[in-house]
């Protein structure tokens, strides 16, 4: 099984080079709608949260159900979420049309979240209305696409999954660092990795806790441990109440 897991990030990735390239063929849109701070919005809350619509799971299946991203946008933004996280890639039923959907309905910013390996991608995201990206340290030219974010005026959150990625993220410029608790390459959790990584993050920059949420008590365990921000996508997807949970997450004591 973690042999498969270990394929699906590569297979992910090739497609994802792949689509890339196909996409270059046209034209990216012409943004419409100012850039939101994620950075601001983030400070603004006492514990943030930034929620992810995230239609289906390589492991879980669909998520999404009846439902839209609209009417989940919504609820996301009623339940006091900092921000929101879009899912672009199709192994996670996205595409790159819902953040200009998102966008638009919303008025907290919107993050880009895709394996980014090209600097297409964050002037795609910018044209289709993004206010921040995510770059993967481990996968993606981190130093040359903080470049194009910041002529964009972009904000990036840039994701480590170690100590060493975390200091190549650091060193290349990154404010918005994200510690993954997932390991792409087995998809194993472990909440700890947060506790451990901590340390490693520089006081002036801003330390967002992603995967691994199940209940509030764990949002309080990542807050403790001194995330600034939560991202969560799968148990809010599966939540029967987003905006309760959204709520219960972010007011854990």
């Amino acid at each position: 099984m973690s042999q498969d897991l270990n394929d699906l990030l590569d297979r992910i990735i090739e497609d994802t080079r792949i689509r890339v390239k196909r996409r270059k063929k046209g034209k990216i849109p012409e943004r419409k709608g100012d850039i939101l701070r994620l950075s601001s919005a983030i400070k603004r809350k006492d514990k943030a949260i930034i929620a992810e619509i995230k239609p289906r799971s390589p492991r879980d299946g669909d998520l999404i159900g009846t439902r839209d991203v609209l009417s989940l946008a919504g609820e996301y933004e009623e339940g006091g979420a900092a921000a929101l996280s879009v899912l672009t890639s199709p192994y996670f039923g996205g595409e790159v049309e819902n953040v200009s959907k998102v966008k638009r309905s919303v008025s907290i910013p919107v993050l880009y979240k895709d394996f980014v390996v090209d600097e297409y991608q964050v002037r795609e995201s910018f044209g289709y209305g993004a206010d921040a990206v995510l770059l993967i340290e481990s996968i993606s030219p981190v130093a040359k696409l903080l470049d194009v974010v910041d002529d964009l005026g972009l904000e990036a959150v840039v994701e480590c999954h170690s100590a060493e990625e975390l200091e190549n993220a650091v060193n290349a410029g990154a404010k918005l660092i994200g510690i993954n608790n997932r390991n792409l390459r087995t998809f194993t959790i472990e909440l700890e990795t947060t506790a451990r990584l901590a340390a490693y993050v520089p006081k002036d920059s801003i330390m967002i806790s992603e995967s691994g949420v199940k209940t509030p008590a764990d949002a309080r365990y990542l807050f403790k441990c001194g995330a600034d921000a939560l991202l969560i996508g799968t148990a809010l997807m599966k939540s029967g109440n987003p905006k309760e949970f959204i709520n219960l997450c972010s007011s854990s004591l």
